[in-house]
């Protein structure tokens, strides 16, 4: 697998391959969760497109998936943000998910369209929990939100 996502693929047959072969999708899923740039990227954005919500072949790897956020780049963590978005946040990993969330929201400098991700994981699982409404309020202060774009400002606004 890990040559396919080197060089160039057509997304649709590889969907079709992965959707059909659980070995492949497991290797891809294993690749997905290392720092292998972009072949890494590259795994997490190709399964993002074979998921259905609440996938129940992603669903055992949520803790890995999380934990896996920490020191990549902001692509690729894009890009498992989306497939965490997609999956059931049980409660057991709501506490180092919104951690992991705040920690990307935070950093400013980052790419936006990572940072919406994450914001937006943030306030799924604040809705939850009414104490956090503040802190909220609070990541949405102009210092969090004057580099992001006037589009993703946008969908900030609607998120709260």
């Amino acid at each position: 697998m890990k040559e396919i996502l080197a060089g160039r693929f057509n997304k649709e047959e590889l969907v079709k391959l992965l959707n059909a072969d659980r070995e492949k999708f497991d290797e891809t899923l294993l690749i997905a969760l290392e720092n292998k740039h972009p072949v890494s990227w590259r795994a997490a954005w190709m399964l993002y497109h074979t998921m259905e919500e609440k996938d129940r072949r992603l669903q055992p790897y949520l803790p890995q998936l999380i934990r896996a956020l920490k020191g990549k780049g902001d692509g690729h963590q894009r890009e498992l943000l989306r497939i965490i978005g997609l999956l059931e946040i049980t409660e057991e990993y709501e506490g180092i998910l919104f951690d992991a969330c705040m920690e990307i929201w935070e950093q400013v400098g980052k790419i936006p369209s990572v940072r919406i991700f994450a914001f937006r994981l943030i306030v799924q699982i604040a809705r939850k929990y009414p104490e956090l409404k503040n802190e909220i309020s609070f990541l949405t202060q102009p210092h969090y939100t004057e580099t992001l774009s006037p589009g993703i400002k946008n969908s900030l606004q609607k998120l709260v």
